[in-house]
This record gives C-alpha cells, sequence and structure tokens, in this order.
C-alpha cells in the first residue's frame, strides 16, 4: 500500500481506491505524485487487456466476449493498483 511521503501514512486499499485520481493524502492533505517506478509498473499493468484482445481474436471469440474480458481484467487491475502504488512528493521524470 502506499506511503504518504509528507505525513508517512501508510493508506488503506479504500482510501487509494477514493484517491486513485487526484492522489491527495487522506491524513495531512499533502499532494502526492506518482513516482517514476510505479507510473512504468503501472504502465505494464495497463498494457495487459491490450494485449489480450488480439489474442481474443485470434481463437475466434467474439467482441462482445472479448469486450467482456478487457472489462474484467481492468477491474482486476484496478483491485492491485493500489499494492503498485509508490508516491512521491514532486513529480519525477521517466528516467
Amino acid at each position: 500500500m502506499p506511503i504518504c511521503q509528507s505525513c508517512g501514512k501508510r493508506w488503506t486499499w479504500k482510501q487509494t481506491i477514493k484517491t486513485i485520481f487526484k492522489l491527495k493524502c487522506p491524513y495531512c492533505g499533502e499532494k502526492q505524485y506518482e513516482s517514476a517506478s510505479s507510473r512504468i509498473r503501472s504502465g505494464v499493468f495497463w498494457l495487459i487487456p491490450l494485449v489480450i484482445l488480439p489474442i481474443n481474436a485470434g481463437f475466434g471469440f467474439s467482441v462482445g466476449t472479448a469486450l467482456f474480458i478487457a472489462i474484467i481484467l481492468v477491474f482486476i487491475i484496478l483491485g492491485l493498483y493500489p499494492f503498485i502504488l509508490k508516491l512521491s512528493n514532486e513529480e519525477e521524470p521517466y528516467w
């Protein structure tokens, strides 16, 4: 789970999901940023549904089935996202 870099408190899974788009600490209110390493890891996670869709086409699944599988994968990724999120006090470049 992510830890606020300003106050040092660990966020719960529920708090992380609630603040997933604004990343504001629920304890101290300070703005947090996703670290560069965390952005790279989460980017790889978000590629999984995009890779699965062409594979589904190769197996001959219908578009509806492939879309359903992609939606399920997105929800799984969102559920796991708090476990890979690392925070930073400032915006970090990728390199």
